[in-house]
């Protein structure tokens, strides 16, 4: 009989859920809990989700209202105080003035195997907005490589670059209510003030996102920049919803743009959308770890330690574990939101991107390894928490060590780690790679690009490349209203440095609209007796990815 192991074991990541997320300048938010319903398997018979609104479980979502849908209408908010035309042609879009939401809520955020399509769009020359660059520096020990974090330019280079731009119009497609502490109003705010332009967000429900954004292109009246997340990935492109950032003209040259996390949503040379490098939008996977508890249990160092010597690896990781684990005692070396963070801390991803085009990963020996280290992990090592209650083992002391998302590093939020541990109680680190390989930064990648459309063109669209660029940096926002200290930082500078594997694989998986993002993994470590079984479940998707991989193809052809 299937048990919760199915809830958290399998990193389901429902389809048929809706996350609020709250996606802004700062950190990312809750997690929504996954669809515990059989996913469908190779084979089965049963409908999925349609192709419209691929899997969107998995985002995470801040503290604040995520603006409901109830009526099927949007939202439009011009926070610069100017009164704008935002009206969509189909008739549904309200306004409302000057929206003001809670704080925090950014998706913040993938060797052998690694995504290759290290590539650069056409450009014809024209320089994007190359500024002076500021840099952190994290020195560690000889054994691990002193980072120069490429950190994002001043205020003051960027405004001397920006052309005259006054009186466009700017609008932004989110899924969040936009929010005043220190980040869409204030941004909105200081752009108009310095540029002239004036922002409007536009606020879609999460799981209608894509539809909505198809609507508007489709009616003439495109955003001027909208996003790609992970589970989405590669709908809006074979959609035509966005263009390729190459249409800017910008060469996107600068170390401030994260090209290693734009590889994950390009296709075949074209980059789809932009990142910043040092950015917390992007939810890149950490270890938390409780420091009283590794003191109690004897153990001499620390995660973070380990980490600043270059020894923090699955083999490390695993002998706290097994150091802080007493099943008798119901105490366990971790807790953990979804397996497949041992996927992709190996740089693997069920579907891979490379100049090529899309490439099925299945057969990947490492990727069939990081799933067996999964397994061994929970049924040969038991030092994982079978109850699979995401976070609650740790914060109840039951668990030494918790594998989440980054935006749990929030200050701000009701389930944050700063909220639920004492002071100076816990730590935190990148999640672990393989011993012996560079490491990987995991994560559920974003990117934000510009949108299809006539109104999304020649001046109009500088600007919003103007703007974009302005507000994906977060340089001048390093305080207490995104992380709690200076650690958390230290920690994201440093993954963006590494090579990046996204879990972009769902968009691929859903896309012929019969699996869930839960369907491929639900064989993999589903019982204590799955490990025999792996490699053929394993295999046995295969040919739904390659059908689905040569329908995306045919349609992008």
């Amino acid at each position: 009989m299937r048990t919760s192991l199915v809830k958290r074991a399998m990193g389901l990541l429902a389809v048929v859920l809706v996350a609020s997320m709250l996606l802004a300048m700062v950190g990312c938010g809750k997690r929504p809990e996954p669809d515990t319903s059989k996913p469908t398997l190779p084979g089965d018979v049963s409908t999925g989700v349609s192709g419209d609104e691929s899997d969107s479980s998995d985002i995470e979502t801040g503290d604040s209202t995520t603006t409901s849908d109830v009526s099927g209408d949007d939202t439009t908010s011009d926070v610069s105080g100017e009164s704008t035309d935002n009206s969509d042609v189909s008739g549904d879009t309200t306004t409302s003035d000057k929206t003001s939401g809670k704080t925090s809520g950014k998706t913040s955020g993938k060797t052998s195997g690694k995504t290759n399509a290290t590539t650069t769009g056409k450009t014809n020359g024209k320089p994007g907005p190359i500024v002076t660059q500021k840099t952190t520096k994290n020195t560690t020990t000889t054994q691990m490589t002193t980072n120069t974090t490429p950190a994002a330019g001043s205020s003051e280079d960027l405004w001397s670059k920006i052309p005259d731009i006054k009186g466009k119009k700017i609008k932004m497609l989110i899924w969040w209510t936009p929010y005043s502490d220190g980040g869409d109003v204030v941004k909105a705010a200081e752009f108009k003030e310095k540029t002239g332009a004036t922002v409007t967000y536009e606020t879609a429900e999460l799981g209608k996102y894509q539809t909505r954004l198809s609507s508007m292109v489709m009616a003439t009246n495109s955003p001027n920049i909208s996003a790609i997340i992970n589970e989405w990935y590669p709908q809006p492109i074979t959609r035509k919803l966005m263009q390729p950032i190459s249409a800017t003209g910008w060469d996107f040259s600068d170390k401030i743009y994260a090209k290693k996390m734009m590889d994950q949503f390009s296709y075949k040379g074209d980059y789809y959308g932009i990142a910043l490098n040092g950015s917390a939008m992007s939810t890149f996977y950490v270890m938390f770890f409780n420091k009283n508890i590794l003191q109690q249990k004897g153990v001499t160092k620390d995660p973070y330690q380990l980490w600043k010597e270059g020894n923090w690896n699955w083999e490390t990781c695993l002998d706290i574990a097994q150091k802080t684990t007493d099943n008798s005692k119901g105490e366990t070396g971790m807790t953990i939101t979804y397996q497949n963070y041992w996927m992709l801390s190996a740089g693997q991803d069920f579907v891979l991107a490379d100049k090529s085009g899309l490439k099925n990963n299945i057969k990947n020996e490492d990727l069939l390894n990081a799933w067996y280290h999964a397994w061994d992990m929970i049924y040969t090592h038991k030092v994982v928490d079978t109850s699979f209650t995401d976070k609650t083992p740790f914060y109840s002391g039951k668990a030494a060590m918790f594998g989440g998302g980054s935006y749990m590093m929030q200050a701000k939020g009701e389930n944050y780690v700063p909220k639920n541990m004492p002071e100076g109680s816990w730590g935190v680190v990148p999640f672990p790679s393989p011993k012996d390989m560079d490491p990987v930064a995991a994560c559920e990648g974003m990117v934000w690009g510009f949108p299809t459309g006539k109104k999304n063109s020649g001046d109009q669209l500088q600007a919003a490349a103007w703007y974009l660029r302005y507000y994906l940096d977060d340089l001048n926002y390093r305080d207490t209203t995104i992380y709690n200290k200076n650690e958390c930082w230290e920690v994201m500078d440093w993954m963006w440095e590494q090579d990046i594997q996204s879990f972009n694989s769902i968009g691929v998986l859903t896309y012929g609209g019969e699996y869930t993002a839960a369907s491929i993994q639900y064989n993999l470590i589903d019982e204590a007796d799955s490990k025999s079984k792996l490699k053929s479940n394993l295999d046995s998707w295969y040919s739904v990815l390659d059908a689905n991989i040569s329908k995306i193809e045919n349609e992008l052809s």
